[in-house]
């Protein structure tokens, strides 16, 4: 947990925003937020970022920059669930807002500095997800893994109508070569990478066993 602060807080000094740690908080000039653990939560936010989440930074006209951090989706009630989810990790509220451009699509918005770097200390990236890395915090624990996967799938993924089968598809051929491989350590009957076209661009994807603790695909939490 220590090391966790600790990288946040380097994270915030390397970007000139002033903050104190007050045990398992951090505080701003604007807001204070709980830093959590982590968890198969956290794992789980991380493969949801990965999937329909993005990490934007802008500036000012006064100075500074603006941290926004959204995730996407076209289930108002699944924004809700991870709004909840947040407010109880970090104590801190998103806004849900209703994107006007599209039918039946929304986005969870946080304008706050510490949760934009939390994740992004954590192995998030700003901007376009080029990379292929997994966080550490998943691959070290195999609990995460499972969770962090189901969050992909519940933002990236597909479920065959049996519910038996899960397709997973991503840019980064990478990516989806690591997950495949942690797929074939839990014996879930994974397929190596294949490649499809969407206007001329490629995507990959893989098929696997549905042994995941999904949330969204399964609607957990409507039933609560």
């Amino acid at each position: 947990m220590k090391h966790i602060i600790k990288d946040l807080s380097k994270e915030l000094s390397k970007n000139n925003i002033f903050h104190k740690i007050d045990n398992d908080f951090i505080k701003t000039r604007r807001s204070v937020v709980k830093i959590p653990k982590p968890s198969i939560d956290i794992a789980y936010l991380l493969g949801v970022i990965r999937g329909d989440g993005s990490l934007s930074k802008s500036k000012r006209k006064r100075g500074g920059y603006h941290y926004t951090f959204r995730i996407y989706s076209g289930d108002e009630n699944y924004l809700r669930y991870l709004s909840n989810l947040f407010e109880n990790l970090f104590l801190i509220k998103g806004i849900i807002i209703k994107d006007t451009r599209k039918e039946s699509s929304y986005h969870l918005v946080f304008k706050n500095a510490i949760l934009f770097f939390y994740f992004v200390s954590l192995g998030s990236q700003i901007g376009k997800k080029k990379h292929g890395k997994i966080p550490k915090i998943v691959i070290d624990d195999k609990k995460n893994q499972l969770n962090y996967i189901a969050g992909l799938v519940d933002t990236d993924g597909s479920i065959s109508t049996s519910k038996k089968r899960v397709q997973l598809k991503q840019k980064s051929l990478m990516l989806l070569k690591k997950i495949s491989k942690i797929c074939k350590g839990f014996h879930l009957n994974c397929s190596i990478p294949k490649v499809n076209y969407t206007n001329n661009i490629p995507f990959y994807y893989i098929r696997f066993n549905n042994n995941l603790p999904l949330r969204l695909k399964t609607n957990k939490f409507l039933k609560d």
